[in-house]
Order: structure tokens, then sequence, then C-alpha cells
């Protein structure tokens, strides 16, 4: 072929080349693109922002001071120590516990249960001379105004008493929080600093001089006042404020994110 009709043949195949050329650029871009929006969409799942957890729930059981304070004659669910001692067995929110192993009811208000009710063999009462006694949950029928046990000395008693003994779990600070939810409704005992004015207090990990919570501890506080007066007074004062502080041992139910006391007792530093 002549040289002339060559150059005409490849100028005529020039447009097409071109148009290929061009078809194939842009399948190569948007597969690009395909690429690019499939890469973010990935990562925007992937940032999603977690959950919030759940907020913890209030407690449903009520302590027994709160239904002795507003009696309600009728079906009820309680928590509290279960005493037990010749008289028969009783049910209180507090004791009082002394170095030498002596305890009394924090308070003259309680539950009269009668004869002692059948409890598991696990696990056990603990003692105290002749009484035995440890928390429980209960649940009857709240009966009175009356005169109960010995005496007369209980306004109201618990009849048809259902008693679960709770056990008691020795934890730390740390251990009561990174685990919450597992000791849930479960009684526990802890050492640690308390602070405690009026109806409010705190156990802390560590205090400072003065009683100021050192600045990496941590605390938790407790859902009801401290109502052991020998235990209070056995801890240091803040001159002016009558803030209590100082080492103690507390024994409570854990609900909530917050330690209800059944009893306090102030130990050595």
């Amino acid at each position: 072929m002549p040289d002339g009709q060559r150059r005409a043949a490849a100028l005529a195949l020039r447009p097409g080349v071109t148009l290929v050329f061009l078809a194939v650029k842009n399948l190569l871009a948007m597969r690009r693109l395909l690429l690019l929006l499939l890469f973010l969409l990935l990562t925007a799942c992937g940032m999603e922002r977690p959950a919030p957890p759940a907020p913890v729930p209030a407690p449903t059981l009520p302590a027994l001071s709160a239904i002795l304070a507003a009696p309600s004659p009728g079906p009820v669910r309680t928590f509290g120590y279960l005493l037990i001692d010749t008289d028969g067995a009783t049910l209180v929110e507090g004791l009082s516990l002394t170095p030498d192993g002596a305890l009394a009811p924090l308070a003259a208000e309680g539950l009269w249960l009668g004869a002692p009710p059948p409890l598991p063999d696990e696990p056990p009462l603990d003692e105290a001379g002749a009484v035995r006694y440890g928390i429980v949950s209960a649940s009857g029928i709240l009966d009175g105004p009356g005169r109960f046990g010995p005496a007369g000395r209980y306004a109201y008693q618990l009849a048809e008493p259902r008693i679960t003994p709770l056990g008691l779990r020795e934890v730390t600070i740390a251990l009561l929080l990174e685990n919450s939810g597992l000791y849930e409704g479960q009684a526990v005992r802890l050492r640690g600093d308390l602070l405690a004015r009026g109806d409010s207090a705190v156990l802390v990990e560590r205090l400072g001089p003065g009683g100021v919570p050192e600045a990496s501890a941590r605390q938790i506080k407790l859902d009801g006042p401290v109502r052991d007066d020998a235990a209070l007074a056995a801890l240091q004062r803040s001159p002016g404020n009558g803030v209590r502080f100082g080492p103690v041992e507390i024994t409570g139910l854990w609900r909530g994110g917050r330690l209800y006391p059944l009893s306090v007792r102030a130990v050595g530093p």
C-alpha cells in the first residue's frame, strides 16, 4: 500500500482508538470511586460509637427501716440481719459489732419471726456466744401492729417467713467497682477510710492528712447513713465541720452501685 494510503487509514482509525481509551479510563475511574465509597462506608461503620452502658437499675428490695417507717400489712420482701437466740428469731436492719465479738441491734425496731426458721447448711451463720446471726433476704406476711416476741417487744412480726442466707464475700473497693454487676444484691465486707457527716458517707481507699482523700483514691458512696454512734465516736473528727473520718470495716448489701451499710466497725490503720 502506498505511504499516503497508510497515513489516511491510520488517521481514520485514530478516533475509534481514542474512544476506546476514554471508555477504559472512565471504567477505571468508576472502579476507584466505588472502592473509595466502599472504604468510607466500612470506616463509618467501624467508627460508630458504642452504645452507652445501661443505667444501673434502682434497688427494688426495700430496706427493713423503710418498711417499718411506713408499715403496710401484707406480703413484703426485705433484707437484714437474722438473729437467733434462746428466745427465738428476729430480723433487724443493723448490728453494732465490737472488737471482742459482742453484738447488739442498732435500733429497737425489728420483725419478730418466732421459732427459728429452717435454714440450709450453707452458707452457715456466724456465732457470738449464744447468738447466731447472718445477713439474709426475707419474705413473708407483715402482721401488726401488736405486741410480739419476748415481753411484747416488737410491734410487727413476719408471718410465714421465708429466709435465704446471703453469705458474705470479702472484697476491696477496687474489686467491687470493677465488678459492680457481679456483686449486685450480694452481701459484702470491705475495708477503707470512712468520711461521714450527717446522713451522707463515702468509703475511700486512702485518706491523706486531715481526712482529705488522696487524688488517685477510689471511693464508693454509702446508700444510707452510718447509724452506729459507737463506731463513729471511735473515729477522728475534723474541727469545725463535724466530719468523722478514719479506717473502718463495713458489712452491707451492694445494690444499685452503692453500699447499704448494715454494720460498721472502726479498725486500726
